[in-house]
Protein backbone atom coordinates (compact mmCIF):
# COMPACT_ATOMS: atom_id res chain seq x y z
CA UNK A 1 0.00 0.00 0.00
CA UNK A 2 1.66 3.23 -0.78
CA UNK A 3 0.12 6.70 0.17
CA UNK A 4 -1.47 8.98 -2.44
CA UNK A 5 -0.32 12.66 -1.37
CA UNK A 6 3.65 10.79 -0.59
CA UNK A 7 5.77 14.25 -1.78
CA UNK A 8 8.57 11.66 -2.81
CA UNK A 9 6.55 9.06 -5.41
CA UNK A 10 3.35 10.66 -5.99
CA UNK A 11 1.39 7.64 -4.88
CA UNK A 12 3.34 5.26 -7.19
CA UNK A 13 5.17 3.30 -4.22
CA UNK A 14 8.64 3.73 -6.84
CA UNK A 15 11.18 6.27 -7.05
CA UNK A 16 14.19 6.64 -8.66
CA UNK A 17 17.31 4.58 -7.84
CA UNK A 18 19.82 8.18 -8.76
CA UNK A 19 17.24 10.60 -7.45
CA UNK A 20 14.93 8.91 -4.37
CA UNK A 21 12.92 12.37 -4.26
CA UNK A 22 11.76 12.05 -7.34
CA UNK A 23 8.87 9.44 -8.88
CA UNK A 24 9.77 6.57 -11.38
CA UNK A 25 8.10 7.63 -13.78
CA UNK A 26 8.58 8.88 -17.31
CA UNK A 27 5.03 11.94 -16.79
CA UNK A 28 6.58 15.50 -16.03
CA UNK A 29 8.65 15.69 -13.03
CA UNK A 30 9.53 11.59 -13.00
CA UNK A 31 12.60 10.57 -13.34
CA UNK A 32 14.30 7.12 -15.21
CA UNK A 33 17.90 7.69 -15.40
CA UNK A 34 18.32 4.87 -13.12
CA UNK A 35 16.40 1.90 -12.00
CA UNK A 36 13.17 1.90 -10.03
CA UNK A 37 13.14 1.05 -6.38
CA UNK A 38 10.46 1.34 -3.70
CA UNK A 39 9.45 4.23 -2.46
CA UNK A 40 9.68 4.66 1.80
CA UNK A 41 5.97 4.86 1.78
CA UNK A 42 5.55 1.40 -0.05
CA UNK A 43 4.64 -1.07 2.56
CA UNK A 44 4.32 -4.02 -0.12
CA UNK A 45 8.34 -4.40 -0.10
CA UNK A 46 10.49 -6.42 2.33
CA UNK A 47 10.80 -4.34 5.91
CA UNK A 48 14.42 -4.32 5.80
CA UNK A 49 14.46 -3.14 2.26
CA UNK A 50 12.35 -0.10 3.44
CA UNK A 51 15.45 0.32 6.31
CA UNK A 52 17.96 0.46 3.50
CA UNK A 53 15.66 3.15 1.85
CA UNK A 54 14.88 5.64 4.58
CA UNK A 55 18.32 5.68 5.28
CA UNK A 56 19.44 6.54 1.41
CA UNK A 57 16.45 9.28 1.19
CA UNK A 58 17.97 11.25 4.60
CA UNK A 59 21.57 11.61 2.70
CA UNK A 60 19.76 13.52 -0.10
CA UNK A 61 18.14 16.15 2.17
Amino acid sequence: MTRKKCPFCHGLGWVCENHPLRPWSEKLGGCRCGEGMPCTCNTTEDPETRAVIVEADTTWH
